[in-house]
């Protein structure tokens, strides 16, 4: 009976009708963004293959700053590009509790990190970046704990989730507002490992990363404690490393 139930529901979820949530043109309620809204997500053509912005195809792989100084972490990972509508669609996740666009954004995210992984070589664990407890309290939910759970079951089962490892011990004010040296400064020993470390290869998980101070901050704390690779997995990535 509970079987029959489930299955129906998903059924009326493919066929009942709602508005879209960016065009408001009609898609269904397991869908609460419609396909042209998704195809519109801006996605980079070529991009460094460790800090992840957006290079020119003739480039060597590698972004200038990466050649001259590469960052801690070694890849970092991104669908797409933080521009319109992607960047509306995330702010809603953060600041606004639209919860349901979780899913919908985080399938590209599975798809590019299946192309990227040979099948022995995924992390041993995925690791959201925490919120600061105040933070959290005010939120009410820890928006990269979601993503990487919604990932977590796209990805291989050999993959651990671990949200207990690290703690943010600093209440800092937000990135967003502050440039890239304010950034490191703001952001600098804001974390802490709360037990030993048993992971060699580790994936970092955030909903942006901009300049990224803190996915570095973290990745630097990692590799003290014994990590040998850190990767990064965002949904979106700014354009520009500044």
């Amino acid at each position: 009976m509970l079987k029959t139930l489930v299955y129906n529901w998903f059924k009326i979820k493919q066929l009942v009708e709602i508005k879209c949530i960016l065009c408001r043109g009609f898609t269904t309620l397991n869908q609460p963004l419609c396909t042209l809204c998704l195809n519109s997500f801006p996605v980079p053509t070529c991009f460094c293959s460790t800090c992840g912005i957006p290079i020119n195809e003739s480039e060597t792989g590698l972004c200038p700053q990466c050649i001259i100084q590469p960052p801690l972490f070694d890849h970092c990972l991104a669908p797409f590009l933080y521009q319109f509508p992607i960047n509306k669609v995330l702010q809603m996740v953060k600041y606004q509790s639209r919860l349901e666009l979780i899913k919908p954004i985080t399938q590209p995210m599975a798809d590019l990190l299946s192309d990227f992984y040979l099948e022995d070589q995924w992390p041993e664990v995925v690791i959201p970046v925490p919120l600061h407890e105040k933070r959290l309290r005010k939120r009410g939910y820890d928006q990269a704990l979601l993503v990487a759970k919604a990932l977590k079951k796209q990805l291989p089962d050999v993959i651990t989730l671990e949200n207990q490892l690290i703690k943010r011990v600093k209440h800092s004010s937000p990135q967003q507002n502050l440039d890239a040296k304010d950034r490191q400064k703001n952001i600098k020993q804001a974390f802490a490992l709360q037990k030993n470390l048993q992971y060699r290869h580790i994936a970092l998980v955030d909903d942006v990363v901009t300049t990224g101070a803190t996915v570095s901050e973290i990745t630097k704390l990692l590799k003290k404690a014994g990590a040998e690779r850190v990767d990064i997995w965002s949904i979106a990535r700014t354009p520009e490393n500044q």
